[in-house]
């Protein structure tokens, strides 16, 4: 059987930074160069982004946003060595790590109705977190899991990640009658956050933010959240529209604007000829959680999909509330539709290096749709 989505939960840092506070710390640390200040003015309210949850320095970002002369001093320090370096940025994701992940797994188990103690199968998904032991291991000794649970982590896909962790939790389930599955995603952005800005970074830095998410599903069929398909789609020759490795100074993430364009021309026949092999057309759909890589993306997905704004509103909220967390933030989405007990079947997309599309089908049984074989269609 597929898994059966029983729990959810969310967690997020204790700090936020406000768009506009976010706005004048990258102001400040572009000066000297008009061009790029004036980039960031026209840029950052475009993100639509309200307030970001950020796991930062605390001493470096309260004098960042202090007044002037201990900004300009913290500033000046900045730009003279380049801030932190990625050994201590991965300090700040290891300590941030547990505790968020640790969150978010007891909320998703308390909905659950189970505890630690069931869970047979952990996977982990994140790709700005970077030591081993990891925060998987910090989540068996902080929550009660099984010594002796099976781990597999899935790292460096970025904001697809949750949907590749998605599969890996489906096919536990689908494989063993009595597994309990605990996916969890979580992702601290902010610590890779380019302090001395480059025009190509500038929208990274303003659009990511942290958080985590979990997910606990079992085979049984007791929810009609189930996992029923996923499939993957690499565009050709695109591997340098989107790009992530770790540098000296943490993850050097380079998004191309053509990201949106590929989506839009894409995404749509795709998920057409995708959700055609299993005998269900586009408007079969009922909700959608798309991954709200930035307006720019939820644009070009609603276009490509022909949808509105109003079938994503959601994907729009997330962007809005907490910004794009990368892997965590399609969870978050999924988390509000069932919340609100959105109708079914759902389509969650998410996007990553590759350039790649991830897409999970979700609720196909419960919405009465008719199971049909491919090999009918093509008959």
């Amino acid at each position: 059987m597929p898994l059966s989505i029983l729990g959810m939960g969310t967690a997020l840092p204790e700090t936020t930074v406000t768009q506009d506070e976010s706005l004048r710390i990258a102001q400040l640390l572009a000066e000297g160069h008009p061009e790029l200040i004036d980039t960031l003015s026209r840029l950052y309210p475009k993100t639509t982004i309200q307030q970001r949850h950020v796991v930062h320095d605390p001493i470096m970002l309260k004098n960042l946003l202090s007044k002037a002369e201990i900004a300009n001093q913290e500033a000046d320090e900045i730009r003279s060595n380049g801030g932190p370096g990625t050994f201590h940025r991965l300090q700040l994701v290891d300590k941030a790590a547990g505790p968020l992940a640790a969150e978010a797994a007891l909320k998703a188990l308390e909905e659950a109705g189970l505890s630690a103690a069931d869970v047979t199968h952990l996977v982990t998904v994140s790709s700005t977190a970077g030591s081993a032991p990891g925060f998987d291991s910090a989540l068996i000794e902080s929550i009660g899991l099984s010594k002796h649970v099976e781990r597999t982590n899935v790292g460096m896909m970025m904001c697809q990640a949750a949907m590749n962790g998605l599969r890996v939790s489906n096919a536990f389930a689908s494989s063993e009658t009595d597994a309990v599955v605990l996916m969890v995603s979580l992702e601290i952005c902010s610590a890779h956050y380019d302090l001395q800005p480059m025009p190509k970074k500038l929208v990274t830095n303003a659009i990511f933010a942290d958080g985590a998410a979990a997910v606990v599903g079992t085979s049984r069929p007791t929810s009609d959240w189930q996992v029923d398909l996923s499939r993957g789609y690499l565009l050709n020759n695109e591997r340098d529209n989107l790009r992530v490795a770790f540098g000296d100074q943490g993850l050097d993430i380079r998004l191309s604007t053509k990201v949106p364009l590929l989506i839009e021309d894409k995404l749509g026949d795709w998920v057409k000829g995708w959700l055609n092999e299993s005998g269900m057309k586009l408007s079969d759909i009922r909700s959608w959680a798309i991954h709200p890589g930035g307006p720019k993306i939820l644009e070009a997905a609603s276009a490509s999909l022909g949808i509105t704004r109003q079938d994503i509103q959601d994907s729009w909220d997330v962007l809005s509330d907490v910004g794009n967390m990368s892997s965590p933030t399609v969870l978050f989405i999924l988390d509000r539709l069932r919340k609100r007990n959105a109708e079914l079947p759902c389509v969650a997309i998410a996007f990553g290096p590759g350039l790649t599309i991830e897409a999970t089908l979700i609720g196909k049984a419960a919405a009465g749709v008719a199971n049909t074989d491919p090999q009918d269609i093509a008959a």
